[in-house]
């Protein structure tokens, strides 16, 4: 069975033995690739970014115009993908966008 989703943001096909499958398939799809506006700026111009480090890699989306990101996480279970809106029981800002700070050295930083 296939079947294909469009929203304005987003076209997925899916291909999937049953319903319930074609259903939990589209909805990991819908809730990864779907994030394509900026939750910071409302910019359009965002990008899929993978990084490795240290043998690990780390997915996000990023905006182009105001530098934030959007991380993802992968479960155990299956790898998949699934956007990192939480942090520590609280909501993070933006929708889970956050905006890229350069850490600020001061003079207690600085060795003799």
């Amino acid at each position: 069975m296939k079947v294909r989703y469009k929203s304005d943001r987003v076209d997925v096909e899916v291909d999937g033995k049953d319903t319930k499958d074609c259903f939990t398939q589209l909805a990991g799809a819908v809730e990864v690739f779907g994030n394509t506006i900026c939750g910071a700026c409302d910019s359009p111009r965002t990008i899929p970014v993978v990084r490795e480090n240290g043998g690990n890699l780390f997915f996000e989306q990023r905006c182009l115009d105001c530098n934030s990101s959007l991380g993802y996480g992968q479960k155990r279970s299956d790898g998949s993908l699934f956007p990192k809106k939480k942090k520590d029981d609280t909501w993070l800002p933006h929708n889970g966008w956050v905006k890229f700070q350069p850490k600020q050295t001061t003079l207690a930083d600085e060795p003799f």
